[in-house]
């Protein structure tokens, strides 16, 4: 996968078009922390400092950059030192520039993988990245519904990637709904599971509002949650890992 690939989004529904932006980084620890003065906010700056593990920096600041590109695509017109991206009360990521109106924001990271989507408050999104290894797939059996566990072949054939991407789907839609880890899984059930060729395209059942979108790339599992109406083309999320 290239080190970073964005590209601006266009959904389609009856009731009109909204735009949006999606940025996926592929970087190193010691990359970022070369260039973190080029897009971390004085305020993100100082929080960095007082993180003393390297997982945590990664992570702090593989979201925080997939974060600047897909503003300043979804903006086309700012400096990314200027905003700041902070946390909610339940740690959603919440994005500070006057001026804007009210852009949402929604981050996944995993390894050296990033992961961040942008879009208007009144067409909400998630993102979610997990990486595909056995012993993370046994740990999410725990979460597979029972309505679930005929879906998993239709997935994909490969019950680690199933499951991981499963795990991807439910993940991004609890960042849509804003809870996190904090609601039991199973609430995120999915319903019915379509492929169109590498997407795994997949409906919700308490939730059937929205659709999820899933792929695999580079040994990690992909997804984005978004209303069920809306017609985002496919051919641009292909952009992002082919």
């Amino acid at each position: 996968m290239r080190s970073i690939v964005v590209e601006k989004l266009v959904l389609q529904r009856a009731d009109g078009v909204f735009p949006a932006a999606i940025a996926i980084v592929n970087q190193t620890l010691s990359e970022l922390k070369n260039i973190r003065y080029s897009f971390l906010h004085p305020n993100e700056l100082n929080f960095f400092e007082t993180l003393k593990f390297a997982r945590v920096q990664h992570s702090y600041l593989l979201g925080r950059f997939a974060a600047k590109r897909a503003l300043f695509a979804f903006l086309e017109n700012f400096v990314m030192t200027e905003v700041e991206i902070a946390a909610g009360i339940f740690q959603q990521p919440i994005v500070y520039l006057p001026g804007t109106g009210n852009i949402q924001l929604s981050i996944g990271h995993r390894e050296e993988m990033g992961i961040a989507i942008v879009y208007p408050e009144s067409h909400p999104m998630g993102v979610d990245v997990e990486l595909v290894e056995q012993e993370q797939s046994e740990t999410i059996r725990d979460i597979v519904a029972l309505g679930e566990q005929n879906k998993l072949q239709l997935i994909h054939s490969d019950p680690g990637k199933s499951l991981t991407l499963l795990w991807t789907m439910k993940e991004a839609l609890s960042k849509v709904l804003k809870t996190g880890l904090m609601t039991p899984f199973e609430l995120f059930e999915i319903d019915n599971v379509q492929r169109q060729d590498d997407i795994v395209i997949c409906h919700f059942v308490n939730f059937p509002q929205y659709q999820s979108l899933s792929w695999l790339a580079d040994g990690y599992a992909w997804s984005i949650v978004l209303p069920r109406k809306s017609e985002l083309d496919l051919k641009v999320i292909r952009h992002l890992y082919l």
